[in-house]
């Protein structure tokens, strides 16, 4: 490796400030990508691993098809989840996703809208979440009556 002392200074950082090249300062704060400061830190690294100070980091790679697994969801997020609520019954997640549509529903959403929302393919999947409103029927009837209404008047 060449001796940093005749390597010259980097350019000036955004500080202004100058480094000697061949070094880890010039690679580090200096922010010269040279092939000496390069080398310097591959050495300084090489080194210390060596004297077993540092681990090389293992390679990060993906193992599933791009989505997050199951158990891991679970395991980091639903769990503590449930657990800081301090439910004392069980809640699936797709419980949830009733909720959700049920209060859709509820709220007086269309229908249609809910399912394009849930990614049913049916309107008859989506037509189970009536259970939940007690008023369903009633007020299917009553609109059904308002437009008999409005077509006699």
């Amino acid at each position: 490796m060449p001796d940093p002392d005749t390597l010259g200074l980097t350019e000036p950082n955004d500080k202004g400030r100058q480094y000697r090249h061949g070094t880890t300062s010039g690679y580090g704060a200096g922010g010269c990508r040279c092939q000496h400061c390069k080398d310097a830190c591959a050495a300084y690294r090489a080194e210390r691993r060596a004297a077993g100070k540092d681990s090389p980091r293992q390679p990060r790679h993906l193992d599933t098809d791009g989505h997050i697994p199951r158990a891991w969801f679970r395991r980091t997020i639903w769990n503590p989840a449930l657990e800081a609520a301090g439910l004392t019954f069980q809640v699936r997640f797709h419980d949830l996703r009733h909720a959700h549509a049920s209060w859709l529903l509820a709220g007086g959403a269309d229908i249609q809208t809910v399912k394009e929302r849930m990614g049913h393919s049916s309107i008859t999947t989506t037509q189970k979440y009536l259970h939940t409103l007690p008023n369903a029927d009633h007020a299917a009837v009553a609109a059904l009556d308002n437009i008999r209404k409005r077509n006699t008047a």
